[in-house]
C-alpha cells in the first residue's frame, strides 16, 4: 500500500480544543448552511476551504460573530496568531460575552509566552462564562510567571467549580511536586487518573511521581503503557530504564536507556522545526520539514497536522496531498484518504501510485468494482506493473 516513490524524503504538531460556534440565533438559512460547511471543512483539515466559505458568509452578513469566531479557530490552527486575534476581537466587538472568544485569545497568548495578556483574556472569559477549564488556564499562566501561590489558588478554584475536572487535580499535582510534597502530588494524580483513566500523559506523570518517591516497581506499569502508546517518548523510555535498573533488571534497563538516547536527536529535531514553523507560519518548507520529522518518529497524527498547514500554503501541491492521504490511511481514516487521492487525480490523472493506492483502499473496504476500475486505470499508464496485475488477480477470481 505504500507509495513506491516518495515525494518528500524522510531526512529531513495543542494546548486546548477550541470551542465551536456558540450562537443559537442564526436565522438566515444560507448563513447557517455556510457556517456548517465551513465548520465541516475545518474539522476535515481543509483549512483554505473553511476560510473561503467563512469569507463568503461574511460578505452576506459581516456582523455575525459565529463567522469571525470560526475564522479565528482556523487561523489559530495555522499558527497565524495575529490574524486570529483580529478575528476574535471582531467577535468581541459584536458580542462582548461571546463564549470562547476571550478564552481562545488567552490560549493563543499562552502559546506565544504572553502571560499578562493571557491572564487578561482568561479573566474576561471567567467574568462572562466561569468554568473550571478557564481557571486551570489562569493557573498555567500564573505558574509560567513563577507565581506559584496564585497558580495553586487557581487550580483549587477550578476544582471548587467542578470537582470532576481532571486537569485541575493534575495541575495541583504538578505544583505539589514542585513544592517537594510528593505524597500529596501522588494523591492528586490518583484523583485525576480516576477521572480520566485512559489519559496517557497522566499515566506518565504518575509513573514519574512514583519513581521519584522511591517506588520504582509501582512506576513500571505506567511507563510501560506510555512507551507502548508513544514509542517516541524520550522521558518515558529513560525513566522506565531507571525504574528497571532499581528493581535489578539490568538487561531491560539498558535496552530502554539506549532507546531513550536514540530518540534524543529526533525529538530535538522536531522541536527545532516546530519552533521555526510557529515563528514563520507562512513558510511552506518549515511545515514540510516538521511533518517529515514527526513522521520519522511515528507521530502520525501530528505529522498529518503539519502537512495540513503546509497544504494551506500551497493548496495545489500534489505531493503534500499525497502525504496526507497516506497518513490518513495509517490513522484508519479511509474516507479522507479516498477524497484526497481523488483530489490528486483530478489534478493529475497519470500518477500510477495514487491509482494503485486508491484501489487498495477500495478493495479493503469491499468496493471491488471501484478497486478494479482504479487498478485498470493505473495499467493504462503502466501496462506491465506486476504489483497491480497481481492485485487485479485477487478480485478477478
Amino acid at each position: 500500500m505504500m507509495m513506491r516513490k516518495s515525494f518528500f524524503t524522510a531526512s529531513l504538531f495543542i494546548i486546548a480544543i477550541f470551542a465551536s460556534c456558540k450562537s443559537n440565533n442564526i436565522s438566515d438559512p444560507e448563513i447557517a448552511r455556510l457556517i456548517f460547511q465551513a465548520e465541516s471543512a475545518f474539522r476535515g483539515g481543509y483549512y483554505n476551504a473553511a476560510l473561503s466559505i467563512a469569507d463568503n458568509a461574511t460578505s452576506l452578513n459581516p456582523n455575525m460573530p459565529d463567522i469571525h469566531f470560526l475564522r479565528g479557530r482556523v487561523l489559530t490552527k495555522l499558527s497565524r496568531f495575529a490574524e486570529a486575534e483580529k478575528a476574535y476581537l471582531k467577535v468581541i466587538s459584536l458580542d462582548y460575552k461571546y463564549q470562547g472568544a476571550w478564552f481562545n485569545m488567552g490560549t493563543n497568548n499562552l502559546r506565544q509566552n504572553k502571560m499578562p495578556q493571557a491572564l487578561y483574556n482568561y479573566n474576561n472569559e471567567m467574568k462572562a462564562h466561569p468554568s473550571a477549564q478557564t481557571m486551570v488556564q489562569i493557573g498555567k499562566a500564573y505558574s509560567d510567571l513563577g507565581k506559584l501561590d496564585s497558580a495553586f489558588l487557581s487550580y483549587e478554584k477550578a476544582i471548587q467549580i467542578n470537582n470532576n475536572f481532571a486537569p485541575g487535580y493534575m495541575r495541583l499535582s504538578h505544583l505539589k511536586k514542585d513544592f517537594g510534597e510528593i505524597n500529596e502530588a501522588i494523591n492528586h494524580a490518583k484523583k485525576g487518573l480516576e477521572l480520566e483513566p485512559e489519559n496517557i500523559d497522566y499515566k506518565y506523570f504518575m509513573g514519574s511521581l512514583l519513581l521519584l518517591n522511591g517506588q520504582p516497581k509501582l512506576s513500571i506499569p505506567y511507563f510501560d503503557q506510555v512507551v507502548n502508546d508513544k514509542p517516541w517518548h524520550y522521558w518515558a523510555h529513560h525513566n522506565l530504564g531507571q525504574a528497571l535498573f532499581r528493581v535489578g533488571n539490568k538487561t531491560q534497563s539498558e535496552f530502554y536507556i539506549n532507546k531513550a538516547k536514540a530518540l534524543q536527536k529526533g525529538i530535538q529535531e522536531v522541536e527545532n522545526w516546530r519552533n521555526l514553523a510557529n515563528m514563520n507560519p507562512d513558510q511552506f518548507m518549515l511545515w514540510i520539514n516538521l511533518g517529515n520529522s514527526l513522521n520519522n518518529m511515528v507521530r502520525t497524527k501530528e505529522a498529518k497536522d503539519a502537512f495540513l498547514v503546509a497544504l494551506s500554503i500551497q493548496p495545489m501541491n500534489v505531493a503534500v496531498q499525497n502525504n496526507i492521504a497516506n497518513l490518513s490511511l495509517m490513522l484508519g481514516d479511509t474516507l479522507d484518504a479516498i477524497i484526497r487521492y481523488q483530489t490528486i487525480l483530478s489534478l493529475d490523472s497519470t500518477i500510477i501510485d495514487v491509482w494503485q493506492n486508491l484501489g487498495v483502499v477500495y478493495a479493503s473496504s469491499g468496493k471491488l468494482n471501484e478497486a478494479r476500475n482504479s487498478w485498470e486505470r493505473a495499467l493504462k499508464y503502466e501496462p506491465n506493473n506486476n504489483t497491480i496485475i497481481e492485485y487485479l488477480k485477487t478480485i478477478n477470481k
